[in-house]
C-alpha cells in the first residue's frame, strides 16, 4: 500500500524548526520505509529540506489567504502541482507542529480518520456552521469537532481539501470580513476547522474521530507504541513547543530509550536541533 504524508512548509523560523522535529520523528520511527514525506513550499524553504523528501515548489497563496496563512496546508492539495498525489493509496494531511511515532507503521484504519478538535464550544458556532453548510447546499451529518489531521484514501483527502478551500474563502471574505469574532465562539482563527468540518460532513459517509490516534497530546505519559501521530497543543507542560522554541530544553540531553510520549517528543526535538542545524 502506497502512502504519503503531506505538509506545507513556509519560510519562517518557527515552521522550519517544527519541520525539523517532525522530520526527525519520521526518520527515527522508520516511517520513511513505508511512507513518502511530501513537502510543499517556496524554494527558499525547500532548499533546506532533506533530499529524501519529495519537494513540491509552491509559493504561499496570495490575496485573501495572506490574512490566514494556515490554509496553505489545505490549499496546496487543490493545485495542479498536487495531482500526482492521486497515485497514492492513502494520504495523511498534517500540520507541522506534530510528531510521528513507530505506531504509524501499522496504522491502517478501516475508515476515513481524523483527529479531534474542540471548537464547537457554543450554540452560536454550531448554528453558524450548519447555516454556512446550507448556503453551500452541502449535507451536514452532525459530526462536529473534527481535528486538523486527516487520513484516508488520497482522492477523498484531496476532495475534502478542495471543498474546504472554497468554504474557507467565503468565511474569510464574508463572515469575518469586518469582524474576526472571538474565541471560544465564532472566530476567524478557527476558519480552517469550520471549513474542513463542512467539507468532511458532505463528502465522507463514514468519519472516525480518533483523538488517541491522530493529534494525540504531546504531554501524555502513554507509550508511543499506541499513538501514531502526536500534536503539540497550547501548553507549558512537557512537551511544550513554546518552551522548546524559547530554549528552555537546550540544557537537556536526548534519551532515545524512553518511549513515553512526552519524553519522546522532547527527545525528537533535541535530536532535531543537533542533526538539522540548517533549519534553525
Amino acid at each position: 500500500m502506497k502512502r504519503a504524508i503531506v505538509v506545507y512548509l513556509d519560510y519562517t523560523n518557527i515552521l522550519l524548526q517544527q519541520f525539523a522535529c517532525f522530520y526527525t520523528s519520521y526518520k527515527y520511527s522508520h516511517c520513511d520505509e513505508n511512507t513518502d514525506l511530501v513537502v510543499f513550499g517556496p524554494k527558499i524553504s525547500l532548499d533546506l529540506v532533506p533530499e529524501d523528501c519529495i519537494k513540491v515548489e509552491l509559493n504561499p497563496f496570495e490575496g485573501i489567504w495572506k490574512t490566514y496563512p494556515y490554509m496553505n496546508s489545505v490549499n496546496c492539495l487543490g493545485t495542479k502541482e498536487a495531482e500526482f498525489l492521486k497515485g497514492y493509496d492513502y494520504l495523511l494531511r498534517s500540520d507541522i507542529d506534530t510528531f510521528l511515532t513507530p505506531a504509524w507503521n501499522s496504522f491502517f484504519p478501516d475508515h476515513y480518520t481524523v483527529g479531534g478538535g474542540g471548537y464547537t464550544n457554543t450554540t452560536e458556532v454550531v448554528e453558524n456552521i450548519k447555516r454556512v453548510a446550507e448556503k453551500f447546499n452541502t449535507k451536514h451529518q452532525g459530526i462536529h469537532n473534527i481535528g486538523s489531521t486527516h487520513y484516508g484514501p488520497s482522492s477523498q483527502v484531496i476532495e475534502v481539501c478542495k471543498l474546504s478551500q472554497e468554504v474557507a474563502y467565503y468565511l474569510l471574505a464574508e463572515e469575518f470580513k469586518d469582524d474576526p469574532g472571538a474565541w471560544p465562539s465564532w472566530y476567524k482563527g478557527v476558519t480552517i476547522l469550520y471549513s474542513t468540518e463542512i467539507a468532511t460532513n458532505h463528502l465522507i459517509d463514514v468519519v472516525d474521530i480518533k483523538p488517541d490516534q491522530l493529534d494525540f497530546h504531546s504531554t501524555s505519559t502513554d507509550s508511543i507504541h499506541i499513538h501514531p501521530h502526536i500534536h503539540c497543543w497550547h501548553t507549558n507542560d512537557v512537551f511544550s513547543k513554546f518552551a522548546y522554541f524559547n530554549g528552555k530544553y537546550d540544557h537537556l540531553v536526548p534519551n532515545l530509550h524512553c518511549d513515553e510520549v512526552r519524553q519522546y517528543c522532547l527527545n525528537m526535538a533535541l535530536l532535531a536541533k543537533k542533526e538539522l542545524p540548517r533549519l534553525y
